[in-house]
């Protein structure tokens, strides 16, 4: 991307953009890959991540956010972690905030699924991290006690509660045989620490001033869809935002999630214990609140829904792959190569704007 396309860009993000937006970057699904072939799969995803970097400083960004599966995580771990220090460190090359969420490659169970005998091969929710969070979470973080990867972080000037989730909160763990528990790479779920510090902490607004203006944005890799129990989490959401009281259960578990790409399922054999979480979540006391929206990537492609009641909105990959006829065609060198975008979410107006670069075309979502 040179100077002159990233200052076309960020013409374009300024004169759509008020002063009293929150501009931030959004990237997600760069699959990085180290390979030899600059045409091969996600083999330039570190100079998809240092334009998005450039324009993000160029347009005034207030901090850039991955939605995950920087990795492929179809590597031996070494490369792996490589790939992840990497890409993170590409991000963080414009010294803006960069964020960072978790997604079902980037724990490379992937691989360790593919060659079973070698789950030391995986990387645990807290390894990765402190690999692509080295100096840790972004001041003023507070974090999910005892769940990596999941943090809020406000941002008073606007009145907006960032809420970063960890779909693919499940116990990582080695059995005498070498394999895991759990292969992220199919199997998802939240903890039951994860929807208590939700339901909790990062939604209870109640000590913040002026908390009746303050909405929540939460980001995830994956839609709740794609959880066997993503629905106690919309259980809470649901709750939170009509200012009325739940409790999650077993009937809010099912058994093998829908996948986007229509593979065959490979869910592992199922502890109960780590899906079925009784949480009780009460805001009648706070009363209704403003959930904006959930943002996410994984699907590799866009797509704006309402059906769960509040907004979602699906970004494309920045992977130069077609996954679906969904999404846009994609060619190296062409300018449909990469794809990312700027978000400005407008309160006032109740909207989110979103710029793209590249592949795909500017959109909006009302909330």
């Amino acid at each position: 991307m040179n100077t002159e396309s990233i200052d076309l860009f960020r013409r374009r993000v300024r004169e759509n953009t008020g002063c009293g937006d929150l501009l931030f970057g959004l990237i997600t699904d760069t699959h990085f890959e180290e390979k030899d072939d600059p045409g091969g799969y996600g083999a330039n995803a570190l100079t998809h991540l240092r334009d998005f970097a450039a324009a993000g400083e160029a347009c005034g960004a207030r901090f850039l956010l991955h939605a995950g599966d920087m990795s492929n995580g179809n590597r031996p771990k070494e490369q792996s972690r490589r790939e992840a220090f990497l890409s993170a460190e590409a991000m963080r090359g414009s010294g803006l905030p960069a964020l960072f969420v978790i997604g079902n490659h980037d724990d490379n169970t992937y691989f360790c699924r593919d060659n079973p005998e070698a789950g030391n091969n995986g990387i645990s929710g807290t390894e990765w991290q402190t690999l692509v969070q080295p100096e840790g979470l972004p001041e003023g973080a507070v974090a999910a006690p005892g769940v990596s990867n999941c943090y809020y972080l406000d941002f008073p000037d606007r009145k907006v509660r960032l809420l970063m989730l960890n779909t693919i909160d499940l116990p990582f763990e080695e059995r005498p045989d070498g394999s895991l528990k759990y292969y992220t790479i199919n199997d998802h779920g939240f903890s039951k620490a994860q929807l208590e510090f939700v339901a909790h902490t990062a939604l209870d607004l109640s000590r913040l001033p002026d908390s009746a203006e303050w909405g929540v944005l939460a980001v995830s890799h994956m839609s709740l869809g794609f959880l066997p129990n993503g629905a106690a989490m919309e259980k809470i959401f649901r709750a939170f935002q009509a200012g009325g009281r739940c409790r999650t259960g077993a009937e809010d578990v099912k058994p093998c999630p829908f996948r986007f790409d229509c593979h065959p399922c490979f869910p592992s054999a199922a502890d109960p214990r780590d899906l079925v979480h009784e949480v009780e979540a009460d805001f009648t006391r706070q009363g209704p609140r403003e959930l904006i929206a959930q943002l996410y990537g994984h699907e590799h492609f866009d797509a704006v829904r309402t059906g769960r009641g509040f907004t979602e909105i699906a970004f494309l990959s920045s992977l130069c792959y077609r996954n679906s006829p969904e999404a846009p065609e994609r060619r190296f060198d062409t300018p449909s190569e990469q794809a990312w975008s700027m978000v400005a979410l407008d309160r006032a107006n109740r909207r989110l704007k979103v710029f793209r670069h590249g592949a795909g075309a500017d959109f909006s979502a009302r909330y």
